[in-house]
């Protein structure tokens, strides 16, 4: 077994070499490396002193915990003799008294706490079971320290030597050593090797992609000169040490039985790494089993270069055109990136000391792991060089020594894994990076003062040396959004009701399309003005400077118009051992917006007043052209920037359009950036092949608002009506999508006196629902049928008196289709000006009382008593639920700005894949309203773009038949309510599990028991169609936003047809809501001359007439579903759609025995020897002459003969 080499070094310089804090992790020559790290049996005198001092442990320790510590041993000793029995009610430990008062003082719910219990369970990854691992780090240790010295060479020596010999392109950074280079390339063994990073502290998780476990292998300082920090000497001769470590691993006789590869540490082009994979192969080497890889990283000692050459404000590269005299400008993150090469052991002990202090650590190490993977921020592949776990557990180091208020410790060593977590987290939400600088440990050195750090870095976070920024990587953008994500998890610690465990840690964060309110993917420029030599040298890689630059200039520009603004890009992939590191030109980033909903949409933006000066340029630099000095209406002058905009979608799209200024302003970036924001609102407005002559393009500017003044118009109309009315007009309530600003299209005004300029295409007018309640009488009759005439009376007489007062058109109808005796029956068509139809219904709520009398009546037929319920539901249905339900939606509208397009877009989704028929509206907004309610793990959608994502990825992942949506409006909903809904869900299910009724349930403070929206639609199999769809389209927003364009988001509403039994084609000229199609034919619109020969004018058919809710295609599919419901499955797009989809109900087609009572078309069939149908339809004559038929089953065909019948003249041709 390897040994690690501690003789080489003296005692004392090994501990100066790890710093103050810590010496070498493993220096018994007696210890085995592997043993060593899975043991957790690191020396170190440092740590063991302080661990005698108890003095700060006795401060951190409440009074119970003492009093528990001293708890005599001999006791609990003594209890292990006692019997099983006995053993019951021991007094509980030291251990069970903390999980305990920690369970009652820390957690909101028992629940969480075990959650986090089983959560640590199963992420811990068994140390016991990496024996092939150790075996291959055995080996390699052994394979180094048994290696040669090489003689010194040039580069270009070293280049050839590696290629031809070792098949190994060296790694060089760009632009790589000169050809003239003097300095020379040598090899000698490593001094030591090292495991760092979390594996050590056993702090690894399981997780999808492979861990890492991480070797330093320390250079030895001999081969470097004392000035080879300067002009990338040390990335070089670096490259080719890892080279020559590389080339021993290949080798093919000494070499390791492993798979190897290039890959960057943290992106940084500057610090190649080897990454080593296992065989495959079943030996004993072969670490599959242990799902890791082994990263190589070469280090060197903090000895080597002087420290204060590589301070934040010091040059070490040298532009190619540089003079003696010329400025040269700091390079802070080259210095940072060869200063961190000095730290991978120090940052190790310096956890280690508090591991041994604080048990709880590598589990509160754990917890942030998974809490940040979930956000994409806890590995280098996905953190890319920013922040991630290990920057985390160096910040919980920090507030375990302070951090604290009046400069005392945040956190303590006595604190438990979940304490840890959640005081880091409130940490970072509220800690000012910015203004403070977080350091670790402080140095004397002039150079390292905390001005310093912050003049040259976004983020300082200083190690305990004082000297090296750990956080040089991270940008404002990245911690922003870091402390986002804090804030976010401490309002789901803070949260009282519900349980947020699933959103912190279960639920993938990361996607950023869900992520974001606005998304950009934009090309990185080929060139930059601001892009010099200078910025080159510190920041070789210009996709990163470009990021940063950006986010920098959106934060200064945008201000608090968005919570965060964050760049993303594609993590550097590692690379063979034989091909040179490649930058892509053409590399692409994702800029992320999340919006402040309060700001963003704000038409005005502020600059300087005109006094001052350097501001004023400064403003003015920053906004180009678009800047401009206006005066305003308090008198003052001053730079401003004004985006004109007209009504809401434009409003909404603001941000955009700064962007778009801003990135061709700074960036000449135009057609390189596609934006994913404003797209969407294409579907929910008219096609432009539709003639604006047939609608009002000015609607867009208004929105619902002339919908909202008629109806506030009409209101005062009646209410004026009082003293000609017999009973007052008490309430008047708004019971329609359109007055809860959630109908799919803005409410258009007709032309109600020429309505025969429109073509049939575009005829349909949507009436408003309005619920009128008079003051209550004992006047009413108690005959059911006789209060519906009554009410007809009540509405003929409003429409009287608005004929005679105003002069408005009205009608009052009878639903002689209602069938059920009891039902409400009758309404009054308003037609007001400015062209809406309000549909009155009177509300009185007497009938319930007589309808409940009915049911309870024991005297009644048990078809009476059936009837009275569906005539309660009914009312229910339009005079209670639908008018609560258009306050809630209302005022939710109003709360979230994003709310009303998104349920637009959604509801246009749902129609345009055909399931028109099976789910209702009022379902489909408070889906939309639960994940503006309920957004966790993300904050509330602040676009039309977000909110529908969400919505698609909440069907596509809602466990629907274990999980119901609990949907708390009012924002009152107390836990009692919460478990109310999930014991009447538990109960349905365990009552239906085949899911007959509510498979997708929803509930809420007004619906415990989920029946008023989700009871019969959608059904079983339509949900199941509904979350296949969803994950479709969810897979295709994906290239949608990657391409920006109309057309890939059009492919969303794109439904496929090959699914369905058969295809009824309307003919598009009888369709009264073809003008709402996603594509329609402007000649149906146009031409004069009709599609079919056998249909006169389109224009003449239906007359000067107003026909209110005329709908042939919907009239259609509910007499499909009327008649054949119990067998067809009928689909249809009801916002213009011109084709009706049919599926053959799989549940009740089935072949059964023939009967003279069995209810449909049917025809004879036969079933083969395997029990499967042999011929669907067979010829009678065949039939009578073999008389062998025992079974029937629906006759399909027949069946669809007679719906062609039925729509006869609007059916053009049923496709089978």
């Amino acid at each position: 077994a390897a040994k690690v080499d501690s003789k080489s070094k003296p005692k004392a310089v090994v501990a100066e070499e790890l710093s103050d804090e810590a010496e070498e992790f493993i220096d018994d020559d007696e210890e085995d490396l592997m043993e060593a790290a899975a043991a957790g049996k690191y020396e170190d005198e440092m740590i063991n002193s302080e661990e005698d001092d108890s003095e700060e442990d006795d401060e951190e320790q409440s009074e119970e915990e003492e009093e528990i510590a001293e708890e005599p041993k001999a006791k609990a000793a003594g209890n292990n003799k006692k019997s099983y029995v006995s053993e019951l009610y021991q007094p509980p430990t030291n251990e069970e008294m903390q999980g305990l008062k920690e369970t009652s003082e820390l957690f909101k719910s028992n629940i969480f706490k075990l959650e986090i219990d089983e959560l640590l369970k199963e992420v811990k990854i068994d140390y016991t079971k990496m024996k092939s691992l150790e075996l291959v780090l055995h080996r390699m240790k052994a394979l180094f320290d048994q290696s040669s010295d090489l003689k010194e060479a040039t580069a270009q020596d070293v280049k050839k030597t590696m290629k031809d010999k070792h098949k190994i392109t060296i790694p060089f950074p760009a632009p790589g050593p000169p050809a003239d280079a003097q300095y020379k390339f040598s090899y000698k063994k490593p001094v030591a090797m090292h495991l760092v990073g979390s594996y050590p502290l056993k702090a690894i998780t399981r997780a999808r992609k492979p861990f890492n476990v991480d070797v330093a292998v320390e250079m030895p300082s001999s081969l470097y000169q004392e000035k080879d920090y300067m002009n990338y000497r040390y990335f070089y001769k670096r490259a080719y040490y890892l080279s020559v470590l590389a080339s021993l691993i290949q080798d093919k006789k000494k070499g390791l039985k492993v798979k190897a590869e290039f890959s960057l540490f943290n992106d940084d082009i500057r610090r190649p790494i080897l990454i080593l994979h296992p065989s495959g192969d079943k030996s004993e080497t072969d670490f599959t089993k242990s799902k890791c890889i082994i990263r190589v990283i070469p280090t060197i000692s903090s000895t080597v270069f002087p420290v204060q050459r590589l301070g934040p404000t010091r040059n070490n590269v040298r532009p190619k055109n540089h003079t003696e005299d010329g400025i040269l400008l700091p390079t802070p993150h080259y210095n940072a990136s060869i200063l961190q090469d000095t730290t991978y052991t120090s940052n190790l002990a310096f956890l280690y000391k508090h591991e041994k202090r604080c048990p709880a650590l590598s589990e509160a190490i754990m917890l942030a792991r998974v809490w940040l993977h979930q956000r994409g921020l806890a590995s280098v592949e996905q953190g890319k060089g920013g922040f991630n776990t290990f920057i985390f557990a160096m910040i919980m180091g920090y507030l375990l020594e302070g951090g604290g208020s009046n400069g005392g410790k945040k956190l303590a060593h006595g604190f438990s894994s979940y304490q840890l977590l959640r005081g880091t987290i409130d940490f970072l939400s509220k800690h000012d990076f910015k203004k403070m600088p977080l350091f670790i440990g402080k140095s004397d050195n002039e150079e390292f003062r905390a001005d310093n750090f912050m003049r040259n870095y976004e983020i300082a976070i200083v190690d305990a040396s004082g000297t090296v920024n750990l956080a040089a990587n991270i940008s404002k953008a990245t911690m922003q959004l870091v402390q986002q994500e804090a804030s976010l998890a401490m309002s789901y610690f803070d949260e009282s009701n519900g349980d947020r465990f699933d959103a912190l840690f279960l639920t993938r964060a990361d996607d950023l399309k869900l992520q974001s309110d606005n998304l950009v993917c934009i090309t990185v420029p080929d060139t930059m003005e601001s892009y010099d030599e200078f910025q080159q040298v510190d920041y070789p890689n210009k996709r990163d400077f470009f990021s940063r630059k950006l986010c920098s200039i959106l934060r200064e520009a945008l201000t608090d118009r968005i919570d965060t603004v964050f760049v993303k890009s594609e993590t550097y992939q590692p690379w063979s051992l034989n091909e040179e590191f490649a930058i892509d030109d053409e590399s692409k980033v994702y800029l992320g917006l999340i919006l402040n909903q309060d700001n963003a949409s704000r038409l005005v933006e502020l600059g300087p007043s005109a006094e001052d000066k350097e501001a004023g340029k400064l403003f003015r630099e920053l906004w180009g052209s678009k800047a401009e000095l206006r005066r305003f209406k308090d008198g003052s002058i001053r730079e401003s920037v004004v985006f004109d905009t007209k009504g809401a979608e434009e409003r909404s799209l603001i941000v955009q359009r700064m962007v778009a200024h801003l990135l061709q302003h700074h960036f000449g970036i135009k057609d390189e950036a596609t934006f994913s924001a404003g797209q969407l609102y294409n579907f929910i407005n008219h096609a432009k092949s539709v003639p604006q002559k047939f609608f009002s393009p000015e609607i867009r500017n208004v929105g619902f608002q002339p919908a909202m003044t008629a109806f506030d118009n009409l209101s005062k109309q009646l209410r004026s009506l009082d003293d000609n009315l017999p009973l007052m007009i008490a309430n008047i309530h708004p019971a329609s999508p359109v007055l809860r600003n959630s109908s799919v299209f803005l409410p258009q005004p007709h032309d109600f006196d020429n309505m025969g300029l429109y073509p049939t295409t575009a005829r349909f007018i949507d009436p408003i629902d309005v619920v009128l309640q008079f003051e209550s009488s004992g006047k009413w009759p108690d005959d059911l049928a006789a209060v519906q005439n009554v009410k007809q009376a009540f509405l003929l007489k409003v429409a009287e008196q608005l004929k005679d007062k105003a002069g408005v058109e009205s009608a009052v109808v009878d639903e002689v289709l209602e069938k059920n005796p009891y039902a409400i029956r009758g309404y009054l068509d308003v037609q007001y000006s400015p062209g809406y139809v309000f549909r009155c219904r009177i509300q009185l709520d007497k009938e319930i009382g007589l309808l409940k009398a009915i049911k309870d009546d024991k005297q009644e037929t048990g078809l009476n008593k059936e009837l009275a319920q569906q005539a309660l539901d009914k009312y229910f249905h339009y005079f209670h639920h639908q008018q609560a339900h258009t306050f809630s939606m209302k005022a939710l509208c109003a709360r979230f700005v994003a709310l009303s397009s998104t349920i637009r877009i959604v509801k246009r989704w749902f129609s345009s894949h055909l399931l028109s028929p099976h789910v209702s509206e009022e379902f489909i907004e408070l889906l939309c309203a639960y994940v503006f309610l309920e957004s966790q793990p993300w904050q509330s959608p602040g676009s039309i773009m977000s909110g529908f994502t969400r919505v698609l990825h909440l069907l596509a992942t809602w466990d629907y038949q274990h999980e119901p949506l609990i949907l708390d409006i009012e924002g009152e909903m107390s836990v009692a309510d919460r478990d109310t809904i999930r014991d009447n869900f538990n109960r349905l299910r365990a009552r239906d599990p085949q899911m007959k009724h509510n498979s997708m349930f929803i509930g809420s403070q007004k619906d415990l028991d989920g029946q008023r929206w989700s009871r019969d639609k959608p059904s079983k199999i339509i949900a199941a169609r509904i979350q296949m769809l969803a994950r479709a389209a969810t897979a295709q927003l994906d290239e949608a936003v990657l391409s920006g364009n109309v057309k890939d988001f059009k492919r969303v509403f794109v439904t496929p047809m090959q699914d369905y039994s058969a295809l009824i084609r309307l003919i598009p000229s009888r369709c009264t809501r073809y003008i709402e199609n996603l594509s329609p034919d402007a000649e149906l619109f146009t031409s004069a001359t009709p599609k079919y020969r056998n249909l006169v004018s389109r224009t003449a058919e239906l007359g000067d007439q107003v026909y209110v809710q005329f709908d042939p295609a919907a009239y259609l599919v509910e007499e499909i579903q009327r008649i054949y419901g119990d067998f067809i499955l009928p689909f249809h797009d009801k916002h213009g759609g011109d084709t009706i989809a049919i599926v053959w109900n799989p549940l009740t087609t089935a072949p059964r025995p023939w009967k003279v009572t069995q209810g449909f078309n049917a025809v004879p069939v036969d079933m083969n020897n395997h029990g499967k149908l042999q011929q669907l339809v067979i010829m009678w004559s065949q039939i009578l002459q073999e008389g062998n038929s025992k079974l029937t089953a629906v006759n399909f065909e027949a069946i669809l003969a007679e719906i062609e019948r039925i729509g006869e003249g609007i059916i053009a041709e049923i496709e089978q």
